[in-house]
């Protein structure tokens, strides 16, 4: 009562009211300055999102036209050479038939004979392409613009004609016919190129249907899209924004493919989600001023209207047993105010060393379990290059022995030598820059396929490795590229364990002027965004028997040679992980 009675007493006070009015009018002038700003906010944010649709839409375009005016040109290139069939059956053989990056099926259409001749295995009926209009229009374009076909089932897939007229003297006398897998080729895959993650592009044919989409790590609910967006979008002649209750549209009617366009979403939350969060900022802040108000008044006024000596009373009689009895005015006021905060000063030392102690101690128990786990991380990488050698081994015993065989166990016993030494040296990883040499691509290649093949030698694991034809040497540490390819494929092998004979993990090396890349790809079990995030770090892992020390000592070496690894993971599809070094010269 005595409390309440003295709050109500500060209330009174001319100086809490005078205090809570200033706030008030504070409060006020923040609010109309937060309107202000909301809609420039919302302007910006609305500009931004148009940004980002101009450029992913763009970039896309323009990114098709590169893949699909290489393909064109291919077919273009063939009907220069009409009347040479050797020549022309051996550049499709040898160049043109690729599911990623050319044809599945070639055809050449004699418009004079009106027959068709098929350079593939893959075949359809002749009713089926004449059926297509653009089969027809293509014929009196003038070759003028890129005509692809509704897709058609073929052989298993399904895939779009590209169709290219031949002319001569200036007239028509047929067309070539080049079918793209939308499954398989990267004209589908990656030709759409989004500005964020919540960002999502698909390619629209003639009828609107939906040919390829953006690769985004979201959910097929949020991938999907409604008739009647597409219907509502296509009766748009020039590039232009819709929007609905949950998502923001663009959409750009001319994909420089006849009949062709491209339509973007961007979820509203994540367009607005800036101004969202200053409008709760302004929202804290006009509430924190309004209690501010009411707090400092009453602060401001307590301490006007009570003595020094109560509030130090006050303060005693919270930290001791017996209430203290001081005087009211004189220099004792000060002095107990000393008192008091030497009291707590001296308490506060005292737990401050406790503190520290344990601290300490703790400390010295991290140690001791880091030292654990480092020592079970130097198993696990001396492992690795043991599986060939009891592979090996065991081969000699079964009487299935070479010398190839043998030199291989031997090389793989001092690179386990060598990873001794590596792992002791974590935190330098640059020491092994020393081991550096010119290594011979080819024969890296064919001694690591027996060492991926050693890993899988029990396993119904399906892998393949896939090199190019001829390779220039590189300048690395051999232990070390052995070590990383070793390690990654070794744990997506283990992430395609639970579907057996269904698991597939693909290793492809590729170069180009700058880098070396090694690109390590399963249909696994995957890996969650966060998990993703966290790849890398020292003793972080997602395997119930793993220490987290092979990945973070691949991601330390790429920082000493300059190196990247890239990730794309999807929970429940798979994983790809690209590891990028650079090429020197002149070593």
């Amino acid at each position: 009562m005595e409390r309440l009675r003295t709050l109500l007493e500060v209330r009174k006070s001319y100086f809490f009211q005078i205090t809570f009015i200033i706030f008030i009018i504070l409060g006020l002038v923040i609010s109309s300055l937060a309107f202000s700003a909301d809609r420039v906010t919302v302007s910006r944010a609305e500009e931004l999102a148009q940004e980002q649709f101009d450029y992913a839409i763009d970039g896309s375009i323009e990114n098709m036209e590169t893949r699909l005016g290489k393909l064109y040109e291919d077919l273009v290139y063939l009907g220069a050479y009409l009347g040479n069939e050797p020549w022309i059956e051996e550049r499709i053989r040898t160049g043109y038939l690729n599911q990623r990056t050319g044809f599945t099926s070639i055809f050449y259409y004699n418009l004079q004979d009106e027959a068709f001749t098929w350079y593939s295995q893959r075949q359809v009926p002749a009713m089926t392409l004449k059926a297509d209009p653009k089969f027809t229009d293509v014929i009196t374009s003038g070759g003028n613009d890129i005509y692809m076909s509704d897709p058609i089932s073929i052989s298993g897939d399904v895939g779009t004609y590209l169709y290219v007229p031949v002319f001569e003297d200036n007239r028509p006398v047929g067309l070539f016919g080049g079918s793209i897998s939308v499954l398989n080729s990267d004209l589908y895959r990656r030709v759409l190129e989004s500005a964020n993650d919540n960002m999502i592009l698909y390619l629209l044919n003639e009828r609107g249907e939906v040919l390829s989409t953006s690769f985004n790590l979201v959910t097929d609910a949020e991938r999907r899209l409604s008739r009647e967006v597409v219907a509502a979008a296509r009766d748009k002649d020039v590039r232009s924004i819709m929007s609905t209750d949950s998502d923001v549209y663009m959409y750009e009617p001319d994909a420089r493919v006849n009949g062709w366009s491209v339509l973007a979403k961007h979820s509203t939350d994540s367009v607005y989600e800036a101004v969202y969060a200053t409008r709760w900022q302004y929202l804290l802040i006009t509430l924190v001023t309004f209690f501010l108000s009411i707090l400092v008044g009453l602060l401001l006024s307590k301490t006007l209207t009570s003595p020094l000596t109560e509030l130090v009373q006050s303060i005693k009689r919270q930290q001791s047993l017996e209430p203290i009895q001081l005087e009211r005015t004189g220099s004792k006021e000060v002095q107990t105010l000393l008192d008091t905060y030497n009291d707590y000063s001296r308490r506060m030392e005292t737990s401050r060393r406790e503190q520290l102690s344990q601290q300490q101690l703790l400390l010295q128990q991290e140690k001791l379990a880091s030292l654990g786990q480092l020592a079970a991380g130097i198993a696990h990488e001396i492992r690795n290059p043991l599986t060939p050698v009891q592979i090996t081994l065991q081969m000699v015993k079964e009487g299935h022995s070479s010398q190839e065989m043998l030199d291989l166990a031997l090389s793989e016993l001092d690179r386990a030598n060598h990873l001794i030494s590596t792992m002791l040296t974590l935190a330098k990883p640059e020491q092994s820059r020393r081991d550096e040499e010119w290594i011979d691509m080819d024969e890296f290649a064919s001694r690591l396929e027996f060492l991926l093949d050693a890993e899988c030698y029990k396993r119904v694991t399906n892998w393949e490795l896939i090199v190019p034809n001829e390779m220039p040497p590189f300048y690395c540490s051999n232990d070390m590229l052995v070590q990383i390819i070793y390690n990654l494929f070794k744990n997506a092998v283990e992430a395609v364990d639970s579907k057996g004979a269904d698991g597939s993990v693909t290793v492809t090396i590729l170069f180009t002027e700058r880098d070396y890349r090694f690109l390590i790809e399963d249909n696994g079990v995957g890996m969650t965004k966060s998990q993703v995030q966290a790849i890398g770090s020292a003793f972080y892992t997602t395997k119930e028997n793993g220490n987290g020390l092979g990945l973070y000592m691949i991601r330390e070496y790429l920082k000493a040679v300059n190196g990247q690894m890239e990730i794309e993971s999807v929970e429940g599809e798979g994983t790809a992980m690209m590891i990028k070094i650079p090429r020197r010269s002149g070593v």
